[in-house]
Order: structure tokens, then sequence, then C-alpha cells
């Protein structure tokens, strides 16, 4: 048997597969013994018709065509292999010779994985949207909330001011009828904290007791009337007027609010506390901004329709699974979200077409790279796999034993490696447009935790403490 393979349109590939006489006869004498069975030639019981009858009952085309048919797949498979063909779907199949007599040639056309430029990929500049370590911002705010829920408060009879605690009545009318949903009395707030709407803490502002001010609302897009809607008027009245009154910052504070003797160990606490917090959160979102800065210089973004159908299969049969884990039905899942079979497959669809351009980026970035796998590779990739499936190697390495199998192996092991090396080297800011490494950004193995914390024991140097950031507030810990 022999091949060749030569590019057509787009992803295209005519790969011309010869078979001579000889490599096809034994399939003809399959043939004819299957087709012996399957015809009724009178005079003769089923099956023991002499070969020559058969031959001149169905034709000898018909023989060597189911033949062809036969041995045809072997052929292909061999023929893809020898011409290191990526096919991502089944071959058309058209004989051009021998289908009476003499050797065979057969034309498939086949679609192969199509390959994608990176240009720019080691250029790469990512612009992560958080610090990765503690700000003096983040300290500071820290700070100010653990004074605010140790603030005290005193009645004042000034105007009010920015950072008071104020009492207000609230009317809210449109055209001349009342709008309770809007209005309130003994409306309690903080001026200048952003907790009622900016009218209101800007109508406060300067207003003494007993005093009322007056304004104009217009609606908002969010509005259900719309731009076009009636707008409403607004009376404030300002009904008392609280000081707050924080502690001052100082030992005896940091004392008051947490373990620590002085405010420089609290704020030295609370420095590492963020630390490990945007540390965390660098981790999780660095992988993510690389590969959405690299997948933007990837062209063509179009990709074939047939991965991604492939992937969206693979993608559905992974959540069934999940969800069987769970002991949900799929049905159970839809009513619960209250999505639609369309709205989750549409889900399903965009994921898909990200992941399968992935794929192909990452595929064209090592062969840029020139990455190789070695045999030790994947040999460390086999016993990776058998522990996570808890199996013997054998079983692993047999299961991989196919020239196909090693062969995707292999593939995923340079895609791997191309994103490792992507995270490695593309140049990450943060918001100061400082540089951020992927390195520190990593969790410490066992052994450096243990290293690090014997290190801390021995010096005594900075107090580990339980409540570490313990008033943080929420939106501070996202």
């Amino acid at each position: 048997m022999r091949s060749t393979a030569e590019k057509s349109e787009g992803n295209q590939v005519d790969l011309r597969i010869e078979i001579d006489e000889e490599e096809l006869a034994p399939f003809i004498e399959s043939s004819v013994r299957k087709l012996t069975k399957q015809v009724r030639i009178p005079g003769f019981r089923p099956g023991k018709a002499p070969r020559k009858v058969v031959e001149s009952r169905i034709g000898m085309k018909a023989i060597r065509l189911e033949a062809i048919e036969e041995s045809l797949d072997g052929f292909y498979r061999q023929a893809v292999l020898d011409n290191d063909l990526d096919v991502i779907e089944p071959p058309r199949v058209r004989i051009d010779e021998g289908e009476e007599s003499g050797n065979v040639a057969v034309m498939a056309t086949v679609s192969v994985r199509p390959q994608v430029k990176v240009e720019g990929y080691d250029s790469l500049v990512v612009n992560l949207p958080i610090h990765v370590y503690g700000t003096e911002e983040d300290i500071t705010l820290a700070i100010e909330r653990m004074r605010e829920q140790q603030a005290e408060t005193t009645e004042v009879t000034r105007p009010a001011q920015v950072g008071d605690q104020v009492t207000v009545d609230i009317e809210v009318t449109q055209q001349g009828e009342p709008q309770e949903e809007d209005s309130a009395v003994d409306l309690g707030f903080r001026v200048g904290k952003g907790e009622v709407a900016a009218d209101v803490d800007e109508a406060v502002v300067g207003l003494g007791i007993g005093e009322s001010k007056e304004f104009e609302r217009k609606p908002t897009e969010g509005d259900t009337e719309g731009e076009s809607g009636p707008t409403s008027q607004v009376k404030v009245t300002l009904k008392a007027v609280r000081e707050v009154i924080l502690p001052e910052l100082n030992d005896e504070f940091a004392a008051d609010v947490s373990e620590f003797a002085t405010l420089a160990e609290l704020k030295d606490d609370l420095k590492k506390s963020f630390d490990n917090m945007r540390k965390a959160q660098g981790r999780q979102l660095y992988p993510d901004y690389v590969i959405s800065a690299f997948l933007e210089i990837v062209e063509p973004k179009t990709v074939p329709d047939s991965l991604v159908k492939e992937e969206v299969n693979s993608q559905i049969h992974t959540f069934g699974h999940r969800l069987d884990a769970q002991g949900m039905s799929l049905g159970q899942y839809l009513d619960m979200t209250g999505m639609s079979q369309s709205d989750l497959l549409m889900q399903f669809q965009q994921g898909a077409l990200q992941s399968v351009l992935l794929d192909l980026a990452l595929r064209s970035l090592a062969d840029a790279l020139a990455i190789e796998i070695s045999t030790s590779d994947v040999d460390e990739e086999l016993v990776r796999i058998s522990q996570s499936l808890n199996e013997e190697i054998t079983e692993t390495r047999k299961r991989y034993s196919t020239i196909e199998a090693e062969k995707s192996l292999k593939a995923e092991l340079r895609k791997s490696k191309a994103a490792d090396w992507l995270m490695e080297n593309a140049v990450v800011l943060d918001p100061d447009g400082m540089p951020v490494s992927f390195e520190e950004l990593k969790e410490p193995t066992e052994q450096e935790a243990i290293s690090d914390q014997g290190d801390e024991e021995i010096s005594d140097a900075e107090p580990i403490t339980e409540n570490s950031g313990a008033n943080l507030d929420s939106d501070q810990q996202a």
C-alpha cells in the first residue's frame, strides 16, 4: 500500500491510497465467502455454490467493491498515520481505479485539524485588574471600618455635614400624587457614605434641623416608565443630626480591637492577611486573563463546526456525570435553574467555541516553540493518570499502547507545556503597571509551608493570629 497527501482548499486534504492487487486478494477471498452465504443460486444450497458460479452470478465488480470496502478501513488508517494527518471528520471516498481488475486507487478527501496563527505570542502583555499584594489603601480602609465599629455619636444642633449620622423624612410625589414606596419617615443614614440616593445625600448637606429642601428627580433608564416617564418632586426634611466621633488611631485603639499591643503590629497583620487574600485572587485570575489575551491574537477565530459539536457533546457528557454524582437529573437541573434545553445548549456552545479555539492556539504555540515530548514525559503522565484513576500502571499503559492513543497523549502534553510557557513568559502587569510573576502566585508546597511556619516560630518576629483580617468587610475579601 502506498499513499500520498496533497493539501486542498481550507483544511481539506486529498489522500490518495494505492492498493496492490496482491494486497487486495485476501479481502476478495473473504468477500466471495461472505457473498456465497448471502446469495441464493438455483440448484445449490446456501453457501455451497462453486466460486466460479458465484462470480458469474454476482459479477467480479460487485465482489471487488465489497473487498475494497472491507479493506479500506485498515488501509485508510495506515495512510493517515503514514502522512501524519490529524483528521477531524470521516472521509469522503471515491474509487478512481481498480473496480473490476488490477491495482486499486482510492481518493479520500479528509478534513484535518486547521492551524491558526499566534503572531505576537512572545510579546504578550496582560493587564491584571487587581493587585496581588495588600496595598496601603486596603489597610487604611480596613482600619477605618474598625474605627467605624468603635465610633460614638453625639447629638448636635449645627447643620449636617459629610460624615454625620442624620434622621430625615422624605416625601416623594408625582404630578401631585404621593409615592409612598419612594417616601420614608425617620430614615437614618450616614451622610456621604452612599447609603441613600445621591440626590438625597447632596440635599442634606448644609441643612439645619427642621429645615427642608425640595428638588426634582428625573426618571432613570432603569425606570419602568423609561426616560419619558414623569418627573418626581422630592422634599427632604432634616430632623436630627448626630456627629460621629471616631476613636483616635493609636496603640490603645489597636489593643481594643485586636490582640495586638501596637498599631504597627495590627497593620503588619492586616498586610499579611491582604497579601494572602490578593495572592489567592491573583492565582485564580492570572491564567484566565493570560488565556484571554492570548486568544485575542489568534487568527482566524472561526473554527470547524465539527470540532465545536464534538466539544459540546464532550462537555454535556461530563456535565451529565456531575449531575449524576449529585443525584440530580438534567430535567431537575433545568427546573431548578429555570433554563430551557436550548438555553443550556447555547451555554455549552459558547464555552465549546472558546475551548476549541484555545486548543488550536496551544497546538500552534507548541509548534512555534518546537516543543518535543520525551519518553520520560509520557511515562510520568501515565503514572499520574494511573494514580488519578486508582488503577494499576499496567492497565493504563495498555490503554495508551496504540499509536493513535499515544499520539493523542503527546498532543495533550505539548499543549500543557505550551500553556506553562505562556504563563511564565507573558508580561503581566498590575493596576500600577508593576510586573506580576506567575511563580510568586503559586501556592507553596507542603514542605515550603512547613519551612516557612518553622521560620516564623523561631524568629517570632511576626505573630500568627487566628483572627487575621477578621474585621474586614465582605467586599474587601471578595
